[in-house]
């Protein structure tokens, strides 16, 4: 983090290809650990299921017939069935969960137009790759969660979380769940800087990440949560700006002349080159 933030910045908009800006590889841990969790409640619920069963028909065969009109009755002896739907619920959200956890996200920079950015994660129960693309003002952090904390080599260590939420505000989303992504916090970030992650997806200003980086070499305590008021117009235009500017000088200038290049280079190959022309005809 020894590289001025805005020359960082400026270093990725200015790509002309797909570039990672962060990478995590989730361990067999994971997986093992929430398949493990999803047995032990599924066999919490069949056990519970198995246990009431039998209870609730034991209370039933012993009541009496002014008991059975009773809708009070009916409540006490089969509304319980409705808690097996717990650990069944968590069971399953816990084979989920994993299939939630990104493992890489590219930036893909576009000719004079938002630039993409793509999550990678993987399937819940076959390990699938699955990609998802979308442009990247339709991807945002949690206004109130910093992704750089100022602790650790890459600045993103936090003793309270380990791991930070992007969501996606595509119209085209429907699913509740299918809006959030996980991303943990010991993933390998763009430049070795989180505050990639907070100028891109949050909307924080160049200027105040750079006031929070000097804050770190100056030893001030720096938390996840800590926040100015919320970002003005001008903080949310800031990398946006920087985007465009990038975009006009790098596509519609050296792009055209770098597609020129392209097509002659095509037409030489096909013909001949120049220089070979050239010779043969001495």
């Amino acid at each position: 983090m020894s590289v001025p933030f805005a020359k960082l910045l400026n270093s990725l908009v200015t790509k002309s290809s797909p570039v990672s800006i962060y990478c995590y590889k989730s361990g067999k841990l994971l997986r093992a650990g929430s398949l493990g969790l999803s047995l032990v409640f599924l066999s919490y619920g069949v056990t519970f299921i198995d246990w009431y069963s039998r209870s609730s028909s034991e209370v039933w065969s012993n009541a009496n017939e002014d008991d059975k009109k009773s809708w009070k009755f009916y409540a006490k002896t089969f509304g319980p069935w409705g808690l097996a739907f717990i650990p069944f619920t968590v069971a399953g959200a816990s084979l989920y969960f994993p299939s939630r956890v990104v493992t890489r996200v590219t930036y893909i920079p576009r000719a004079n137009t938002t630039p993409l950015c793509q999550l990678e994660r993987k399937s819940a129960f076959f390990g699938r790759r699955l990609q998802l693309t979308r442009p990247l003002d339709q991807l945002a952090r949690n206004e109130r969660t910093k992704v750089y904390t100022g602790v650790g080599e890459q600045g993103v260590e936090d003793k309270g979380s380990f791991v930070f939420l992007l969501y996606d505000k595509s119209p085209s989303c429907k699913g509740f769940w299918d809006k959030y992504f996980i991303l943990h916090r010991s993933g390998k970030f763009w430049g070795h800087d989180g505050r990639v992650f907070d100028a891109l997806f949050g909307g924080d200003s160049i200027r105040d990440l750079e006031k929070r980086g000097r804050g770190v070499i100056r030893g001030e305590n720096l938390g996840p949560k800590q926040s100015s008021a919320s970002p003005n117009k001008e903080a949310l235009n800031d990398v946006t700006e920087i985007i465009a500017r990038n975009n006009r000088a790098k596509f519609h200038v050296n792009g055209e002349s770098q597609l020129s290049k392209k097509i002659v280079g095509l037409t030489n190959v096909a013909n001949g080159s120049p220089l070979q022309n050239s010779d043969q005809s001495k």
